[in-house]
């Protein structure tokens, strides 16, 4: 590790920690109706609606559902159907037009689409990555720097050592308890360490919105996102925001365990499906 960067722990053999399992659940998914819901809280957006940003903003929140019909050039009937899930598979164009209506980004438009074909896609079968093995040997060639794979559900299934110590106290926990998502949100240490913390946890939320968009039928998102759901307020508002976004990278301040805080980059790199992706933190800046 670069002198200074916060993060000097003794040299020793590589550690690499590989591993989550996740026990059966017996709770019910969250799937419910999502293409509705998502439609629902992207209109409520405050800043789509005209004059948002100036005195005497009127009460509706957001546009009205004749405004976005309005926008995307469709009935106000079909849309207020979309809302509601009395009609689930619009096509490619009426999807185009409400993602410019609704003034989607690229990662929000490819998941409104996601959301149309994810009952195709549950029909799918479900394998792991075969890629894991090779991404685990490129975790522990990347020291010294940090560096780990996150499954789906932002779970650790492997990491070196410098990773891990990037979320202190992690590695003390069992392997099906280490999800970076929920030690953004519940662990006091993190934003002690990640002085960014907002910008990283309400990323952490839209990314596990959006990689598990055909997964919503899994019970073990379900378990996460109830739990999350009482321990987080931050929470609770980011993921019924249906918020979505594919993380690719960022530079965020880290506090290192000397208490000197450094800027550091970081870039992911995600495999299909969004099974896993792996995150790597670049050298601090000299």
């Amino acid at each position: 590790m670069p002198p200074g960067s916060g993060f000097e722990p003794p040299r020793r053999k590589t550690v690499l920690f590989i591993g989550a399992v996740h026990p059966p659940s017996r709770e019910e998914p969250v799937i419910a109706n999502e293409l509705g819901d998502f439609l629902r809280a992207r209109r409520q957006d405050r800043a789509l609606a005209p004059g948002h940003d100036s005195p005497g903003a009127r009460r509706t929140p957001g546009l009205r559902r004749e405004e976005v019909a309005t926008r995307a050039g469709i009935s106000v009937d079909y849309y207020i159907r979309l809302e509601q899930g009395r009609e689930s598979h619009p096509s490619d164009a009426v999807l185009t037009a409400l993602a410019h209506a609704l003034a989607l980004s690229p990662d929000a438009a490819r998941h409104l689409v996601r959301l149309r074909d994810a009952d195709a896609a549950r029909a799918e079968p479900r394998a792991d990555s075969d890629l894991l093995p090779r991404m685990s040997a490129l975790v522990a060639a990347v020291r010294p720097q940090p560096a780990y794979v996150l499954d789906r559900f932002s779970t650790i299934v492997a990491a070196n050592e410098d990773g891990m110590s990037l979320h202190a106290g992690l590695a003390e926990l069992p392997p099906p308890q280490r999800n970076t998502c929920r030690y953004l949100l519940t662990d006091p240490r993190a934003r002690e360490t990640f002085l960014d913390w907002e910008e990283l946890a309400r990323g952490a939320v839209a990314h596990l919105r959006a990689a598990n968009v055909d997964r919503l039928d899994d019970p073990r998102l379900g378990d996460l996102v109830r739990e999350l759901e009482t321990r987080s307020p931050h929470f609770t508002a980011w993921w019924s925001g249906h918020i979505v976004e594919r993380r690719r990278g960022a530079t965020t301040r880290i506090r290192g365990l000397d208490g000197v805080v450094v800027e550091r980059s970081y870039e992911i790199l995600h495999l299909p499906d969004d099974a896993v992706r792996l995150t790597v933190w670049l050298p601090p800046a000299a």
